[in-house]
């Protein structure tokens, strides 16, 4: 990274780091035996076996959540210039798209609610808490993507062309 970053980016970056890092405590909270939120522990349990058991559903779900706050804070870090040029523009927009994914997940919980579905696994406020999460992380992707676009295509347009 060349610029420094504008205070939106940055905004935008630490934001989506704070909701990762809420989702990754929620997870490892479980991962350790919480019960916090699980309404019914007998259906989590087997929930979690049918899509690979503790490991795959709650810490692959951890790293998960703390790649995107590393992708995040590699565009307002300096270290961030080693991620490689090709693949720097594409990971932000990939990432946005979980905001489309979280709005339509709290707005499935909040209809659930509002039409006094009963929900079987968890609180209706962990539904809302991680789909908000994801609606933030991906607003904060598409931020970075989006302010960040123009030093991206600055930098390749200039670009020498490598003799071989």
């Amino acid at each position: 990274m060349t610029s420094t970053p504008d205070k939106h980016t940055v905004t935008a970056a630490y934001m989506g780091c704070a909701a990762a890092a809420t989702y990754a405590s929620l997870k490892i909270a479980w991962a350790l035996g919480s019960t916090f939120g699980v309404t019914d522990p007998v259906l989590f349990e087997e929930f979690l076996q049918s899509i690979g058991g503790p490991l795959v559903a709650l810490w692959a779900t951890v790293a998960l959540a703390l790649m995107a706050a590393a992708i995040l804070l590699s565009f307002v870090k300096p270290w961030g210039s080693r991620v490689p040029q090709p693949l720097r523009p594409a990971l932000p927009w990939m990432g946005a798209i979980m905001a489309p994914l979280g709005l339509v997940g709290l707005g499935q919980t909040i209809v659930g609610v509002i039409a006094g579905h009963p929900f079987e696994m968890l609180a209706p406020a962990i539904y809302i808490a991680v789909y908000a999460c994801f609606t933030v992380i991906g607003s904060a992707f598409a931020v970075v993507a989006w302010r960040t676009r123009a030093s991206t295509v600055t930098r390749a347009a200039t670009a020498q062309p490598v003799a071989s």
